[in-house]
């Protein structure tokens, strides 16, 4: 997965659940995986379970990193721009989570190869539920066109293919 300096459009517009999500998923890929204050967001968000949700989007992102067909391009931590690459990730969450399967499989189709699709419906399944349980919905996100000056500054090593 790659950071990159540029945002393709903006999240002001969704939830906690949604914000949650990117925040999180930014200090995992930047190399924070034991960082306190992102296990006490998911402890208020979502009570004694905060550990097992915040599990939950960790393996979700190692099936995403294992089964994606290419790199994909995160932002650098910043509280209102997201990616192409993040927003389709939130709309396969928020696909599994509304139970809009020919929405999930279009978007899963385009992340991950044929042969590894079951890995990262089951984790993208199990995500989505532990967020829905905890009255963190996802909202689809609203399309816009991807900016064509996305250019990556970072390669996370160690959660996908170089």
């Amino acid at each position: 997965m790659v950071l990159t300096g540029r945002a393709a459009s903006d999240v002001r517009g969704c939830g906690y659940g949604e914000h949650l999500l990117v925040w999180s998923w930014r200090r995992i890929v930047g190399g924070r995986f034991h960082c306190p204050v992102m296990a006490r967001e998911f402890t208020e968000a979502c009570g004694e379970a905060g550990d097992e949700v915040l599990l939950a989007l960790c393996t979700f992102l190692k099936a995403l990193a294992f089964a994606s067909r290419r790199r994909l391009i995160f932002r650098a931590p910043d509280p209102f721009g997201v990616t192409s690459d993040e927003r389709q990730v939130l709309t396969l969450l928020a696909a599994a989570q509304g139970e809009d399967h020919a929405l999930f499989q279009a978007h899963l189709r385009w992340l991950a190869h044929p042969e590894r699709r079951h890995d990262l419906q089951v984790a993208a399944y199990a995500l989505a539920t532990a967020l829905k349980v905890h009255h963190l919905p996802l909202a689809l996100p609203q399309s816009a066109t991807p900016d064509s000056s996305e250019r990556p500054y970072a390669v996370v090593r160690g959660l996908g293919r170089d």
